[in-house]
């Protein structure tokens, strides 16, 4: 059943939306550990917490949200959707770091310092989702709509029917 774009669209940024919420709670989960029970540093937690994050993510986005299935495309999935997140992962780390530099030694409690930098971090991904969606749904996911289309309208009959319409009757009997 084909749906309409809007249908499709709407489908599509629910199912990321909740597979986005299973991947920013893993990436929290592990910057928190990281940075607040193992002492790590604001660049690594945040780094380690994007990779924790990314894989769920990926495989969410491709298996449950686009509905990919077989073998994974390298160039045309895998480095596209690495180049997406990753930016999206560098600015969110970028300002977990920034936000522990400006605090300096303003907050000296670790676990209130952690939650400023958990909350800075997961702000980073909130900020980027509508248009990390936007840009896996277009350029990274995308149905190819027009193969869609023309392999809707190319059935054999279709096919038969338009060329035998497209040759001119030169003979009668």
């Amino acid at each position: 059943m084909l749906h309409r774009p809007s249908h499709r669209v709407a489908r599509s940024f629910t199912r990321f939306t909740v597979g986005s919420a299973v991947a920013t709670a893993a990436s929290q989960l592990a910057f928190l550990l990281l940075f607040g029970i193992l002492g790590a540093s604001a660049a690594v937690s945040g780094a380690v917490a994007f990779a924790v994050g990314a894989v769920p993510n990926f495989v969410i986005s491709r298996c449950w949200t686009w509905q990919r299935t077989g073998r994974v495309g390298v160039r045309s999935e895998l480095v596209p959707y690495l180049a997406v997140i990753t930016v999206n992962g560098l600015l969110a780390t970028g300002g977990a770091v920034g936000i522990d530099r400006l605090l300096g030694s303003t907050i000296t409690d670790h676990a209130a310092r952690t939650v400023v930098l958990a909350t800075a971090f997961g702000a980073g991904y909130v900020l980027l989702f509508v248009l990390k969606f936007a840009l896996l749904d277009r350029l990274v996911f995308a149905a190819p709509a027009a193969a869609e289309a023309d392999s809707a309208k190319d059935t054999p009959a279709r096919r038969t029917e338009r060329s035998r319409h497209q040759v001119p009757t030169s003979t009668r009997a």
